[in-house]
C-alpha cells in the first residue's frame, strides 16, 4: 500500500491518471456552481416557475444520500470500476438535462445527475489516498481540495457567459467531452487491491433506511419547498428511520456506513469537525447573498463577489496546509483553521450593514481560509487510520458528514430566519427584519465555530497526552 513507501515515483501513466481524476473532480464541482447563474433563464424558458427549487433540491438530495453507498461500492467492487460507473451516469444525465423539453424532465434528469455526482468526489479522494504515501498525499489532497474553490470562482461567470451567448443548455452539454476525456485518462489505472480486502455485498437494509431517512429529513426541514416551510412530523418520522438505520448498521458485519469509526479517537472528532464546518460553509452560500442584496442593498453581482471571495482563502490555505502538515502536525492546522473560522464568523456577527460588501467579502475570505486549513488534513488522517477495504467508506463518511451537516444546519438556520421575517408582507424587502434574522444566523455560525475550535483543542490535547502514536498518524503533532 501507499503507506509502505516514502515516495511514489511519477510516471507517464500516473500523470495521466491524476489528470483524469482532477478533471473528473473539476467537472463535478463546476456543475454544482455553474447552474445557479442560469436558473432564472431556465425557469423562464421551460415554465412551471413553482418547480424552480427542485432543479437544485433534486440534485442535492441524490448527491447527498448516495455518497456513503458509492464509498462502500468502491471498497467492494474497486475504485476504477465504481468511478467509471458514476462518471457515466453523470455524463449521460448531463446530456439528458441539455435536451430536456420541460421543467419536469429537467428535474428528473438533474436528480439522476446527482446520483453520478455523489460518486465522483469520495472515490477520487479515495484513489489519491490509495496511491500516495502521507507526505505526497498531503500536498496533493490540498491541491485537489482547491479544485472546488477554483470551480466556485469560474462557475458563475461561465454560466453567465453561456446564458448570454450560446444558451443555457450548453451548461450541461459541455460535461460530455470533459467527462469522456477524464474517463479515458483514468481507464488505464489498475489499483493494487489487497487480498485481505475480499469483495463483500452491500448491506441493503441499511442502504434503504439511510436513503429514506435522509430524504425524509431534508423534506421535513423544507428542502425543495418553495417557501422552505418545515414539516416537523415528517422530520420526526425521519429521526425514527435514521435511528432504525443506526441499529441495523451497528449489528451488521458489513455496514454501508462504518459507524464504529465514530468511536475512533481520531476519526470521530474529525467527522464532528466536518459536520460543524460544513454547516458554516453552506451558511455562507445560502445567506451571504441575501445579506448583500436584501440588507446592504447591493447588486446580485456584488453578492456573487462576496460569496466567491470564500474561494480565494480556501485554495491558498489548503495548499499551504498540504505542504506543512507533516512538519507541524494536523492538530495544529485544525486549531488554526478553527480560529480563522471563528474570526470570520465574528466579523459577520459584529459587522453592521453600513460596513459594505468589502467587509462581508473579507469575512468570507477568512472563513474560506479556515476551511482550507483543516479540510484536507482531516481527510488525510481519516484515510491513514483505515485499511484499504474501508478507505472508500471512510472517505465517503467524511464528505457525507460535511454535506448533511450543511444541509440540515442551513435548513434549521432558515427556520430561525423565518421567525424574524414571517410577519413582514414582503420578506425579501423587509430590511430591518432580514437584518435581525440574518444576524441571528451569524451568531449561530459563531457558536458553531467555537465548537469547532473546542473540538480542535481537544484533538490537540489528546494527541499530546497519548503515549504511543500509530505510525500512520505520525503527522499528528
Amino acid at each position: 500500500m501507499a503507506e509502505q513507501a516514502d515516495r511514489v515515483p511519477w510516471t507517464a501513466q500516473l500523470v495521466r491518471v491524476m489528470a483524469g481524476l482532477m478533471l473528473s473532480l473539476f467537472v463535478a464541482a463546476m456543475d454544482a456552481t455553474v447552474v445557479g447563474t442560469a436558473l432564472p433563464t431556465i425557469a423562464r424558458d421551460l415554465g412551471r416557475f413553482e418547480l424552480y427549487p427542485w432543479i437544485v433540491s433534486g440534485y442535492l438530495i441524490t448527491a447527498t444520500t448516495t455518497v456513503p453507498i458509492w464509498g462502500r461500492l468502491a471498497d467492494i467492487h474497486g475504485r476504477r470500476r465504481t468511478l467509471m460507473l458514476g462518471t457515466a451516469i453523470f455524463v449521460i444525465a448531463s446530456v439528458l438535462c441539455a435536451a430536456s423539453p420541460s421543467m419536469e424532465w429537467l428535474i428528473a434528469f438533474r436528480t439522476l445527475q446527482g446520483i453520478g455526482a455523489g460518486c465522483i468526489q469520495p472515490v477520487v479522494f479515495t484513489v489519491v489516498g490509495d496511491i500516495f504515501p502521507l507526505r505526497q498525499r498531503a500536498r496533493l489532497q490540498g491541491l485537489f481540495s482547491g479544485m472546488w474553490a477554483v470551480a466556485a470562482i469560474i462557475g458563475p461567470g461561465l454560466g453567465a457567459l453561456f446564458v448570454s451567448t450560446i444558451g443555457w443548455r450548453w451548461i450541461f452539454t459541455v460535461n460530455l467531452p470533459i467527462g469522456i476525456i477524464a474517463a479515458s485518462l483514468i481507464w488505464g489505472y489498475r489499483e493494487r487491491r489487497p487480498e485481505s480486502a475480499g469483495a463483500r455485498s452491500l448491506e441493503y437494509r441499511g442502504t434503504v433506511l439511510l436513503t429514506a431517512g435522509i430524504v425524509m429529513l431534508l423534506f421535513g426541514l423544507g428542502t425543495g419547498n418553495a417557501t422552505a416551510t418545515p414539516s416537523w412530523p415528517l422530520a420526526a418520522a425521519a429521526a425514527v428511520v435514521l435511528i432504525a438505520f443506526g441499529v441495523v448498521e451497528s449489528r451488521s458485519a458489513n455496514p454501508t456506513v462504518p459507524l464504529d469509526l465514530l468511536r475512533h479517537r481520531v476519526i470521530g472528532p474529525a467527522v464532528l469537525v466536518a459536520v460543524l464546518g460544513g454547516t458554516v460553509m453552506f451558511a455562507v452560500f445560502a445567506y451571504i447573498p441575501l445579506w448583500v442584496q436584501g440588507v446592504q442593498g447591493a447588486s446580485a453581482y456584488a453578492a456573487g463577489v462576496a460569496v466567491g471571495a470564500m474561494s480565494i482563502g480556501w485554495p491558498v490555505t489548503s495548499a499551504v496546509a498540504g505542504w506543512i502538515m507533516v512538519r507541524v502536525g494536523y492538530t495544529r492546522l485544525v486549531v488554526a483553521g478553527a480560529l480563522l473560522l471563528l474570526v470570520g464568523s465574528l466579523m459577520l456577527a459584529l459587522g453592521s450593514p453600513d460596513l459594505g460588501v468589502a467587509w462581508t467579502a473579507a469575512a468570507t475570505i477568512v472563513l474560506g481560509a479556515g476551511m482550507g486549513f483543516f479540510s484536507a488534513p482531516l481527510l488525510i488522517v481519516i484515510q491513514s487510520n483505515v485499511e484499504w477495504g474501508r478507505r472508500g467508506a471512510a472517505t465517503a463518511l467524511n464528505q457525507f458528514a460535511r454535506t448533511i451537516g450543511g444541509a440540515v444546519g442551513v435548513s434549521l438556520m432558515g427556520v430561525l430566519l423565518q421567525s424574524f421575517v414571517r410577519s413582514a408582507r414582503d420578506p425579501l424587502h423587509a430590511r430591518v427584519q432580514l437584518a435581525a434574522g440574518l444576524h441571528a444566523d451569524y451568531v449561530v455560525m459563531v457558536v458553531l465555530s467555537v465548537l469547532v475550535l473546542a473540538t480542535g483543542v481537544a484533538i490537540l490535547v489528546m494527541s499530546r497526552r497519548s503515549a504511543q502514536q500509530p505510525a500512520t498518524v505520525a503527522a499528528s503533532s
